[in-house]
């Protein structure tokens, strides 16, 4: 009879090990999977803070583009506008590689959501409503417009 009653409370016992096991293996899943969330929210938002230095950094250039674009239209000498035009072109690609783009506009209809108008322009060829001179360039880092292209819009 003391052999009855000890089988009972064995089987019991198994069933609390495995009970209480596979509470723990339950428990330590759901702590691989909050890590692994955790790991996923931290790269995140470390791209995050690259991306925005990246565009805080590449939004400080662009005055820096623009006078070399004003320098390179008002250089008499041949070879130092081919020099410098290769530096202008060398640090555009380089801001390209890191997110810039920079907007095509002349020729284009005119876009309120990338162009800043600031007045019309009449015989110049193009479409009414169309960009027929670009003031300055308009830059767009991934998919945000870090500055719209200032323009003149075709007239009649």
């Amino acid at each position: 009879m003391s052999q009855d009653k000890q089988k009972p409370s064995v089987q019991s016992d198994t069933n609390t090990l495995h009970q209480a096991l596979e509470e723990e293996k339950n428990r330590h899943l759901r702590t691989l999977a909050d890590f692994d969330n955790y790991r996923k929210r931290v790269e995140r938002e470390a791209r995050g803070y690259a991306d925005r230095g990246k565009k805080e950094l590449t939004a400080g250039m662009l005055p820096v583009l623009d006078n070399l674009e004003r320098a390179l239209a008002q250089l008499p000498d041949e070879r130092t506008r081919q020099g410098l035009a290769m530096v202008y072109r060398q640090l555009v690609d380089a801001l390209e590689k890191h997110g810039l783009e920079q907007l095509e506009s002349l020729g284009l209809p005119f876009n309120p959501e990338e162009h800043e108008g600031i007045g019309y322009v009449s015989g110049t060829g193009y479409p009414l409503g169309h960009v027929a001179e670009e003031m300055r360039r308009g830059y767009r880092f991934g998919k945000e417009l870090l500055r719209p292209a200032t323009v003149r819009v075709a007239a009649r």
